[in-house]
């Protein structure tokens, strides 16, 4: 997903804006965020989610935490990720849910459980 640094806070939590919408996560490089600069990063989020049906495509704030929105997405494998805006975000599932493959949902997470890897097109 191609970011661009918005403001960049303590304990490397960022703020981010990108065309899918605006977010915050926490910044997982040795190399310093700049504000005003365009990366390229891979998304994952830290904890465990349950998946809301329905809701509106892309990225935004809600106070605290960040709403993803987009795809559900299971691999032969079982691993689960939300493409978002043509990128694919990682996700660890909660026990006992039950969302299927294609499905449209929303997950809520905490800032701070957003994690941000850029790389080097």
């Amino acid at each position: 997903m191609r970011i661009e640094v918005s403001a960049v806070g303590t304990a490397g939590l960022v703020s981010f804006r990108c065309s899918a919408g605006a977010g915050a996560g926490v910044w997982k490089s040795e190399e310093p965020p700049v504000a005003g600069r365009e990366y390229d990063v891979e998304m994952d989020v830290d904890d465990d989610v349950r998946p809301r049906p329905g809701g509106v495509a892309g990225v935004r704030l809600d106070g605290t935490s960040v709403v993803l929105g987009g795809l559900w997405q299971v691999t032969e494998d079982g691993a689960t990720y939300l493409q978002v805006a043509g990128s694919p975000v990682s996700v660890e599932v909660a026990d006992g849910d039950t969302t299927t493959d294609g499905e449209v949902v929303e997950v809520v997470v905490d800032r701070a459980a957003v994690h941000l890897f850029p790389y080097t097109v």
